[in-house]
């Protein structure tokens, strides 16, 4: 596709209603805080069976997380934690380096990842199981509201009409490095740590057209 056609191509974007539901839903479910930590690792992942150390730039994360309207110096917001009671943890500070650092690291997040001396990440290997067990509680994560979340401040452009609920799982499970099976939105890792099912959805539509650029 040139740039040409890509400037010609009508230009969605995720409706206020749908990041609201997304945030509803993953904020009355226990997801601990690294589950963040291991979706950005994942991403950094060239081979899910076989993974090798990497090196993350934590402040990466921060294009996913700005939020407005949050408390004073913490511009970022993660809409879950592994206590729902405590909404104000979903609020972070501006330095996401410190708080993945490997001497800030817990009990929990190592057993999901080695850390070795010189700052490098490597994914256990069964992450996704680990995963499953340690940050989500055994329960998988709802994929669509995630994804919702996560690529809320993404635009999308289609020749066919609003891109789907589908396009948008396709697009965070690329971002991630998961991989997509056939017929199905979920394979390997993917089908360990992710549901497909949503308990609700939004009344609204889910994406919209993006307000004109003057």
């Amino acid at each position: 596709m040139t740039d040409e056609q890509v400037g010609i191509s009508p230009h969605y974007v995720l409706s206020t209603e749908a990041v609201r539901w997304a945030i509803e839903t993953l904020t009355t479910r226990r997801i601990h805080p690294f589950f963040l930590a291991y979706l950005y690792l994942h991403g950094l992942t060239p081979d899910e069976d076989n993974p090798a150390p990497v090196v993350p730039v934590w402040n990466d994360l921060g294009k996913y997380l700005t939020m407005p309207g949050g408390p004073s110096r913490k511009p970022y917001y993660r809409p879950f934690f592994q206590e729902i009671s405590k909404p104000e943890r979903y609020w972070l500070n501006a330095n996401l380096a410190g708080s993945y650092a490997p001497s800030s690291l817990r009990q929990v997040p190592r057993r999901i990842v080695d850390v070795s001396e010189e700052g490098r990440f490597r994914l256990k290997d069964d992450s996704a199981g680990l995963a499953l067990e340690h940050l989500l509680y055994a329960e998988p994560a709802p994929l669509l509201a995630l994804s919702a979340f996560m690529l809320r401040n993404y635009g999308f452009q289609s020749d066919d009409g609003a891109p789907s609920e589908r396009d948008l799982c396709s697009l965070f499970l690329a971002e991630f490095n998961f991989r997509e099976g056939e017929g199905s939105p979920l394979s390997g890792d993917a089908s360990v740590i992710f549901t497909v099912d949503s308990r609700t959805l939004p009344t609204a539509e889910f994406f919209t057209l993006a307000p004109a650029q003057d």
